[in-house]
């Protein structure tokens, strides 16, 4: 009788032990990458929205050059032009309805239009690259993942570079970098949502030098748009012209397909 128990217990620290062997490194990857919200990995196709900003509000947070237009050109010229913003897998086109030509006889040659226009861009294009799940490597890519004090090092090659990520306990990325390039160190913050991880906070260093008062720091908020988390509010920080470019996606349409 004891020799049978001896078995029972004999198997089943055997079954516990391989239901508990470590998983392979590209079983890890796949696990890390299924973690995170990729939207357009479903159905979904497009999502246009109406740009919010508001200039005078703007004003009071960014160091003003001067050659935006007067506070009378940007009420009158600038603050009525409505833009919308349509996102596909692939970029982030913006349009205000007017033709290049209308917008460079605008005050100043349109300058104010066209900084909004780049600040938005910028934040949507890295918002997409978060967004479509390529800041992990392909599931197929050969990586290293390392257990560390909070959580896992990832490590692999990119052309010639040796990469290095830091993620937590629960495959949230922390951050990328060069091996022994510290200055081009890349931060993330994620956050839950229904579908998974989806980005709120990206700060990288100007020109791949990350030190204070020469960051781009992204910010994203969501909103969801029939089953989907679609940014409502971004803001982009440029410490270098101590300028910061908060707008709003409203009115905004999902195109799904079929």
């Amino acid at each position: 009788m004891r020799i049978f128990l001896a078995s029972i217990v004999f198997c089943s620290c055997a079954i516990l032990c391989h239901a508990q062997a470590a998983k392979t490194d590209q079983e890890l990857l796949s696990d890390a990458r299924s973690k995170y919200d990729a939207p357009f990995s479903r159905n979904l196709r497009l999502f246009d929205c109406k740009i919010d900003f508001d200039w005078k509000q703007h004003w009071k947070e960014t160091y003003r050059v001067g050659d935006e237009g007067s506070d009378e050109e940007i009420a009158k010229f600038i603050q009525p032009i409505v833009n919308r913003v349509t996102v596909t897998s692939a970029d982030a086109i913006i349009s205000s309805g007017m033709t290049e030509e209308e917008e460079q006889r605008l005050p100043h040659g349109g300058m104010a239009e066209g900084l909004l226009k780049h600040a938005v861009r910028f934040s949507l294009r890295n918002w997409l690259v978060a967004s479509n799940n390529a800041l992990l490597p392909s599931a197929d890519t050969p990586a290293h993942f390392e257990p560390s004090k909070s959580g896992y090092n990832l490590e692999l090659k990119i052309k010639n570079f040796d990469v290095a990520m830091a993620l937590a306990h629960d495959m949230r990325l922390e951050s990328i970098a060069v091996k022994g390039s510290e200055s081009d160190r890349q931060l993330f913050t994620f956050k839950p949502g229904p579908q998974g991880f989806v980005v709120s906070n990206w700060t990288m260093g100007e020109d791949g030098d990350l030190k204070p008062g020469n960051r781009l720091i992204f910010g994203y908020t969501y909103q969801t748009i029939d089953g989907f988390q679609i940014p409502m509010q971004g803001v982009v920080i440029r410490e270098s012209h101590r300028e910061a470019w908060n707008y709003r996606l409203t009115d905004c349409i999902v195109n799904v397909s079929k």
